[in-house]
């Protein structure tokens, strides 16, 4: 095979070699820098869940026992404790259960406290009560239960209550929710008479508030039956004259089954659910958006409910969780007459009807208004309440403005004004302090406050925790604090100030110890040392190697991995001292080929930028996830001074991992100071062409992303036009070799197996080569020198001899 068809045939195969399949990537938070106007003048809010758990803060320590599909349970729960008995006593309890009727669980049960013996009685009847019920096979109708079993369990339950308190401790609560649940019963069975439906409604609501009552005074309440109280007693109050109405119908628009039950009632439910969500009840929030939902359906039910101080701030709460931040109307302020949807409309007419002064909760009212464009209202309602959501909602109406440097002092005042977290008349919930301090660092960047904006920014990642980002796997929801900070401090600060930063607020954390189960790989990152690894290779990239030293994570620090990030830092700045303090071209080539292994086998760790191009932050897997593009900082609130500063530090070469390109330049440089027909300048292109080559794409490649080709082949190579920088270079690099280099056996394999270069026989080659080069000199040269050495002879010959002629006439 001829030169030429070798090294075309050598280029398809290696471009055969550069292409990988790519799996889909990871799910990332959104940034707050990433889209600025959405950031700065989206309306406040709190989550729905933390509103409604706030209505009505609990005044006791009471608290809901109720499963949570996501907890992980550490180990299995103790039966015996759970029901609040020693083992030896659930072992009767169970055995008792068996019994055929009350009255033999009761006779079996003498070893057993009095309490607990009634009550395990009233158990067996109730439960043979309810067994006697007979039920259509589709499940939705079924006979009433035996109503002689439940006297007789009520009546024992009853037995239960009228024990002096002190002998009561194990199941007073339990048969004051059991009693209430009875009379729940009754009263549904009598919903076509009023009056008995209203006895024993009232008496259910007595019996349940026992519950409560007896609860608070520290009697035993390991279920959790207490709190769940408040709702068995408030689904008694969600009756519309005929049957109660269920989570399902009142969730479904088409049931209409909300519409029959009386307002009173209705706010009624409401604060009794308010206080069962207030001592942590998951499934009273769940009551509250289906109440909520159902009632902002209706114009007048909606009205009808903006008199009572809970429902009216539910009612707010649930619009604005259901607007789910997003910006108010674009035209808003250009259009004052613009409408908000029409539920909003009504619901906020109907509260200005009622009265600015009796609002419940204006600075929530407030968001909602500037919510929905109401600016006017949203002006007014801030000056009718203080504290730290007023304060936000201010400062957004102030960028509504255009005022930055008023929004600037109202975030001041938002966050000086924000609450304890124990504080439970809070206004915010904590996780709103980071978001605040999060758009602070946003609008002082919109300001040209460059280290400010780093501080805010940097102090919301601190809050976060962890690595400064929150992100919730099961709705791919998050914000990406650590991501903005990192940002503006490889992009927008200065080496200097990210310096000065790191010395003044993110000081060095101790190395752990180590235990055997250990895995770098998950091991969560202080936020302070991974700003102190980011400077550190900025300091790298900018050839500040002696500095760099202090701020790389300490040799055995196994959270950043198991390189030893300061040997390799110092091995690759003796390598470049050795270059250029060579004396022969090959000692430098020796020194510049040292530091190019280096920066391509520990670039990523030394010199990789800490998101785009080359995302050190997840350590490379996947080209993107946070930073921010050219084309992104088109948009408002970014500064002239910001993108400048974004063009000074871009990478060079702007390609993902770029450490690759650059340490292949140094390989070449290495080949270029030696002998191109040596072994080492072709191990030096090999190696050069070699990390062009290797995986995965620098791009992915920018010619894959923006179409749909088949993955490039020997047969079928990329168009010549469209190759990724990487190709061309590991091209060009082979073709280098193919016109200057020696042919090697080990080069049929060029690109993909290379040797090392042998520096030695490079030196030996150009001794030989200098002294092949004198020796053809001379042979070229040789008549002309003969000739010369003859007219020096003869001149030589000529000047002695006329030099005696003179002596011997001066004599």
């Amino acid at each position: 095979m001829s030169k030429h068809n070798h090294a075309a045939a050598m280029l398809a195969v290696l471009l055969a070699a550069a292409g990988v399949v790519w799996a889909c990537g990871p799910e990332f938070p959104s940034q707050l820098l990433q889209h600025r106007s959405d950031t700065l003048k989206s309306g406040p809010q709190n989550s729905f869940a933390w509103e409604a758990q706030h209505l009505l803060p609990a005044a006791d320590k009471l608290q809901a026992h109720e499963p949570s599909l996501y907890a992980v349970q550490a180990k299995p729960a103790d039966p015996a404790q759970e029901q609040g008995l020693t083992s030896e006593q659930l072992q009767r309890v169970t055995a008792l259960r068996e019994s055929d009727d009350g009255d033999q669980a009761y006779e079996g049960g003498k070893d057993l406290p009095e309490d607990l013996r009634l009550y395990v009685a009233a158990a067996v009847d109730y439960a043979a009560a309810m067994h006697a019920q007979n039920c259509s096979d589709a499940g939705d109708s079924c006979s009433p239960p035996d109503a002689g079993l439940l006297d007789r369990a009520a009546a024992r339950f009853e037995k239960v209550l009228a024990l002096p308190p002190d002998q009561a401790n194990l199941r007073s609560v339990w048969a004051a929710y059991m009693l209430g649940v009875i009379h729940a019963r009754r009263a549904d069975a009598a919903t076509d008479d009023a009056a008995t439906f209203k006895k024993e409604r009232e008496a259910a609501a007595k019996a349940f508030q026992l519950a409560r009552t007896r609860a608070v005074a520290g009697a035993s309440d390991t279920q959790g039956l207490a709190v769940a109280s408040f709702g068995e007693e408030a689904r008694m109050y969600l009756y519309n004259g005929k049957h109660q109405c269920s989570w399902a119908e009142l969730n479904a628009s088409d049931k209409h089954c909300g519409d029959g039950i009386a307002a009173a009632d209705l706010k009624h439910a409401i604060a009794l659910y308010a206080s069962q969500a207030g001592h942590g009840s998951d499934s009273a929030v769940h009551s509250l958006a289906a109440i909520a939902g159902d009632v902002l359906g209706d114009d007048k039910r909606t009205a009808a409910l903006i008199d009572g101080p809970v429902s009216q701030r539910l009612l707010v709460a649930y619009e604005l969780a259901r607007l789910a931040g997003g910006s108010p109307p674009a035209d808003a302020g250009a259009k004052p007459d613009a409408k908000p949807a029409p539920v909003l409309s009504t619901l906020l007419q109907a509260i200005e009807t009622q009265g600015l002064d009796h609002v419940a909760g204006a600075d929530r009212l407030a968001a909602l208004a500037y919510r929905v464009g109401r600016f006017d209202l949203a002006a007014t309602l801030v000056t009718k309440s203080s504290g730290p959501l007023a304060s936000w909602v201010k400062a957004k109406l102030a960028l509504q403005r255009g005022d930055m440097s008023e929004a600037a002092n109202d975030y001041v005042e938002a966050i000086k004004a924000f609450p304890q977290n124990d504080d439970p008349k809070a206004a915010l919930q904590p996780t709103k302090l980071e978001l605040m301090s999060g758009e602070q660092g946003t609008l002082a960047l919109a300001r040209g406050e460059y280290l400010e904006a780093m501080t805010h920014l940097y102090d919301a990642a601190l809050k976060v925790g962890g690595d400064g980002n929150t992100f919730d796997e099961d709705i791919n929801v998050g914000v990406g604090y650590g991501n903005d900070a990192s940002y503006v401090a490889e992009r927008v600060l200065s080496i200097d100030e990210l310096k000065g930063f790191v010395d003044a607020h993110a000081p060095a954390s101790p190395v752990p110890g180590r235990s055997p189960n250990d895995n770098n790989s998950y091991m969560a990152r202080p936020l302070a040392d991974n700003l102190r690894w980011l400077l550190a290779r900025r300091l790298m990239r900018a050839g500040r190697y002696d500095e760099a030293q202090a701020y790389f994570p300490a040799s055995g620090d196994f959270r950043f991995g198991d390189v030893d990030m300061r040997a390799k830092a110092r091995a690759y700045a003796q390598a470049l001292h050795d270059a250029d303090h060579a004396w022969t071209d090959i000692g430098k080539a020796e020194g510049l080929y040292a530091a190019a292994v280096i920066q391509r086998e520990d670039g990523m760790e030394l010199f990789g930028y800490e998101q785009g191009p080359d995302y050190t932050n997840i350590g490379g897997d996947f080209p993107g996830g946070s930073g921010l593009t050219a084309e992104e900082l088109k948009q408002p609130y970014v500064t002239d001074g910001e993108r400048q500063r974004y063009a000074d530090s871009v990478a060079k070469p702007d390609i993902r991992f770029h450490y690759r390109y650059l340490a292949a330049d140094q390989a070449v440089a290495a080949a270029d100071l030696v002998p191109a027909r040596s072994q080492a300048f072709g191990a030096l292109m090999c190696h050069a062409t070699r990390w062009m080559l290797q995986g995965p794409p620098a791009e992915y490649d920018d010619w894959y992303l923006s179409s749909d080709q088949p993955e490039p082949s020997a047969a079928q190579p990329k168009p010549p036009g469209k190759q990724p920088e990487r190709l061309q270079r590991a091209a060009a690099y082979y073709g280098r070799y193919i016109r200057q280099g020696a042919y090697m056996r080990w080069t049929d394999d060029f690109g993909r197996r290379c040797e090392e270069p042998d520096f030695d026989r490079a030196r030996q080659l150009l001794l030989h080569q200098r002294v092949q080069k004198a020796r053809h000199l001379v042979r070229h040269y040789l008549p002309y020198e003969i000739a010369v050495a003859v007219l020096l002879l003869g001149g030589l010959g000529f000047a002695w001899s006329r030099r005696r002629r003179i002596k011997k006439k001066t004599a």
